[in-house]
């Protein structure tokens, strides 16, 4: 297990890297593509459906039949118009800064009508809900991440991502050193407060290394100040832990153990995602 873990993981790490880079040099202002066009497409074509489609997975497994199609195309349509909304050559544009508002209401409206397709009426509110919350859960908090290309660098992304990712990796070699305290036993008994230590001491000094990183990219990267890099640091290990918490209690609820098995060793996508997910807003407010 550690073996895949360690080969998915690394390409993983590869291939993100080989996306900012394309990214930020072939999109922006000086080219003829739109900001962070290429991670849109790799969010809206890829990531954000298979995330829905593991949510609504999740959600049947507990009796919840929220609608796949429509969480898949609303989750999209809800990242890509978020995206879209803070485009600066669009900005003038009162409409525009509307779209996300408009996918959602577009959204339960088709929930609805999917869910009375049966000709029933029970447990319709269920699958509404569902369906709603599988296209938050997967485009409504992916979207930040697009909302903030269109104000930062591709590397401030890619570093944003490892500060988040890198109290993941402090929380577990912590805690697997020296963890003995639990942190909550009754939903991730692993977890312990010794490993929350180390995950918040590796965000929080991989945050000030952003910071200090901008001053020398040059071109369009925005400068973040020591105190932004170290705040987000230390704020994203427990909106981290907090997002992975929430993939926890969704998979015990649905009595497994992944959410997936799309990349060996790692997972599905909620289970590679989690942290980040709750992540995203916060880095959209500090780095933003």
């Amino acid at each position: 297990m550690l073996k895949y873990r360690l080969i998915t993981g690394s390409l993983l790490v590869v291939f993100l890297i080989l996306l900012a880079s394309f990214d930020q040099g072939f999109t922006g202002d000086d080219t003829l593509l739109t900001r962070g066009l290429l991670l849109l497409i790799a969010a809206c074509l890829v990531a954000v459906p298979l995330l829905a489609l593991e949510v609504t997975m999740i959600l049947r497994r507990v009796g919840n039949h929220a609608s796949g199609w429509v969480s898949i195309v609303g989750s999209s349509a809800l990242c890509f118009t978020m995206w879209l909304s803070v485009d600066p050559s669009l900005s003038d544009s009162p409409f525009v800064e509307q779209l996300p508002m408009l996918t959602l209401a577009v959204v339960v409206a088709l929930a609805f009508i999917d869910a009375c397709g049966g000709k029933r009426t029970q447990g319709i509110i269920n699958e509404v809900t569902g369906t709603l919350f599988a296209v938050l859960y997967a485009g409504g908090l992916m979207g930040f991440w697009l909302m903030l290309r269109q104000e930062v660098s591709a590397w401030i992304i890619l570093g944003a991502i490892l500060t988040v990712k890198m109290a993941d990796i402090g929380a577990y070699t912590v805690g697997c050193s020296i963890g003995r305290t639990r942190l909550i036993p009754w939903l991730s008994p692993k977890k312990t407060w010794e490993g929350l230590i180390g995950g918040i001491v590796f965000s929080t000094v991989t945050g000030g290394l952003l910071a200090a990183a901008t001053t020398n990219l040059g071109g369009e990267v925005t400068v973040i100040s020591l105190s932004q890099g170290v705040l987000f640091g230390f704020f994203a290990a427990w909106t981290g832990l907090f997002g992975d918490l929430v993939a926890s209690a969704m998979k015990r609820d649905a009595r497994i153990k992944d959410s997936g098995a799309l990349l060996p060793g790692l997972g599905g996508m909620v289970d590679i995602l989690d942290s980040l997910l709750l992540s995203a807003p916060l880095a959209w407010c500090l780095l933003g």
